[in-house]
């Protein structure tokens, strides 16, 4: 049977997320254990406005900072949506 990442771990990897003002919401957070580590994937909105290549920098430099920061963590996949800013 398979088990999820430590609730301490997924509190250390939302930390990290705030961090990241542009990202405005996370959804389908999961995680899988690859051997001792675990393999994280999630979906994250960021302005509807920002180009592809943008938006997705944003969660490049985000799975950077969660690979790096935390050992537990053997790989980072990001969903990137687009949402409409509210004016």
């Amino acid at each position: 049977m398979d088990k999820s990442i430590s609730e301490e771990t997924k509190r250390e990897v939302f930390e990290i997320i705030k961090k990241h003002k542009e990202i405005e919401k996370v959804i389908h957070f999961n995680s899988t254990p690859v051997g001792y580590k675990y393999q994280i994937s999630f979906t994250i909105y960021v302005d509807g406005n920002l180009s592809t290549f943008e938006s997705h920098e944003i969660a490049n430099k985000l799975e950077k900072e969660i690979d790096k920061k935390l050992e537990e963590i053997y790989l980072t996949v990001i969903h990137v949506n687009p949402i409409e800013k509210k004016k």
